[in-house]
């Protein structure tokens, strides 16, 4: 799924509508630093190895932050040993959550992985100054889409 969406971004069969996407070092490098950004909400802390996802090309076939409406971020949830993936729509300050595996996965348990996006990545376009708008104080609103296939198997 994760691929489907990226690549479909990529190429833009979305008229006008760009995408990228970070690999899972991403997401695990946000969480190695949520414990202590809830401790210390300074702004001016800079994590240049996370501002790097943002402005240049971390990974292959990555596109600056700030030339993109869509971000698509794969969480590895540790202690359930299950993958989600996060889009981040730019336009709207919103994530949205696809889990696949509802029988299993509990929503708190999905909300509490995605809750280091929701706080550090409205931080860090801040210090970056990629996107061209005023952003918003507030953090990430967040969204769990129940409307997909989801996994028979347990």
């Amino acid at each position: 799924m994760f691929y489907f969406m990226g690549m479909r971004f990529k190429y833009k069969s979305e008229k006008d509508t760009e995408a990228t996407s970070t690999d899972c070092i991403f997401d695990t490098k946000i969480r190695g630093i949520f414990e202590n950004f809830k401790k210390d909400l300074n702004p001016n802390v800079k994590h240049n190895s996370l501002l790097f996802y943002l402005t240049e090309h971390k990974i292959w076939f990555n596109t600056n932050w700030g030339q993109v409406d869509h971000v698509f971020i794969s969480v590895f949830m540790d202690k359930c040993a299950h993958w989600i993936l996060v889009h981040f729509d730019i336009n709207t300050w919103h994530l949205d959550v696809y889990n696949s595996s509802f029988k299993t996965i509990r929503v708190v348990a999905v909300f509490d992985a995605v809750e280091p996006l929701q706080n550090i990545i409205p931080h860090l376009l801040r210090q970056s100054n990629v996107l061209n708008f005023l952003l918003p104080e507030s953090s990430l609103s967040c969204r769990l889409h129940k409307d997909i296939l989801h996994q028979t198997n347990g």
